[in-house]
């Protein structure tokens, strides 16, 4: 799993043989997907919880999520990150809306299968956050908590969304994470763009430029999660920003006010792209996964 521009996946090797975490490819079927999937699994010297982390729309089971990575690891939490179906190009699956819905549930009993009985935390980013949200929702995974960056109920992209996000390109968050991935390294699939590093497999194989925008658009609309989350029990952080141009702020909110054990951190200026490397977002992570405490409703 290499980046276009950046070894990512080698900086990460480098990075974990320092810092004396093992690091395991992992694969496994997913014949729902028509495929197989490749997992990473980072696992420090003293292990006290597990995180299986889920990525956004466009990436793969490491971008752009290596400084989270690197604080859970520093919490003593094993890291379980996987290409979500039709992502990666490690990966055969193909992305279609009967099946990615299991993908999380999937990744769960991977992560588990043959490892010591620890407490288990998810985290999820944008598309990887509603598909968290929707395993618990419908009860096909249960977890000590659960971290939702970003997640969408809806997206919808124009050009006043991109030149948005373009800014949050040139911002200190964002620049700071060229050790990891180098400056070209830094750029997203977005539309065409990078999506020889990016791919996004259609079960419909349809490959215009932004099909997969109307494709996830098309998911959160069938998962409903607005009216479904309140049924979770299992405390949630939601982790949103006012600089979110694509997932507006609002829509955390309004999540926030469904979920019965949620807590909801509003950041001021993270783009939805830097969302995860933010050290706002860390902090919360870190905290909420080490004792997740919701107010009394």
């Amino acid at each position: 799993m290499t980046g276009s521009g950046a070894d990512y996946a080698g900086r990460l090797g480098a990075w974990a043989r320092r810092a004396g975490v093992r690091v395991e490819n992992v694969r496994y079927p997913r014949p729902e997907a028509r495929g197989e999937v490749m997992a990473v699994r980072l696992t420090p010297v003293r292990t006290a919880a597990r995180a299986v982390v889920v990525h956004g729309a466009g990436n793969d089971a490491i971008f752009p999520l290596l400084a989270l990575f690197r604080t859970l690891l520093a919490a003593d939490t094993e890291v379980f990150s996987f290409d979500v179906d039709g992502h990666g190009r490690g990966s055969t699956t193909v992305f279609a809306a009967d099946s990615v819905r299991r993908a999380v549930a999937a990744a769960v009993r991977v992560a588990r299968d043959g490892r010591p009985a620890l407490p288990l935390h998810l985290v999820g980013h944008s598309l990887g956050g509603a598909l968290v949200l929707d395993a618990l929702a419908v009860g096909s995974v249960e977890c000590a908590s659960a971290s939702i960056l970003s997640a969408p109920v809806e997206v919808r992209i124009g050009v006043r969304t991109v030149l948005g996000e373009l800014g949050g390109f040139f911002r200190i968050a964002t620049l700071g994470q060229r050790a990891d991935y180098g400056l070209w390294g830094l750029v997203p699939a977005f539309g065409p763009v990078r999506r020889g590093a990016y791919p996004f497999r259609r079960a419909d194989a349809d490959g215009r430029s932004w099909s997969y925008v109307a494709a996830v658009g098309r998911l959160l609309a069938e998962m409903e999660l607005e009216r479904r989350v309140e049924s979770i029990r299992t405390p949630t952080l939601l982790v949103y920003s006012r600089g979110d141009a694509l997932v507006p702020h609002a829509q955390g909110e309004r999540l926030a006010a469904r979920i019965r054990a949620a807590r909801l951190v509003s950041l001021r200026s993270a783009s939805h792209y830097s969302l995860p490397f933010d050290d706002g977002t860390l902090a919360s992570v870190a905290e909420w996964t080490a004792a997740p405490v919701v107010a009394t409703r």
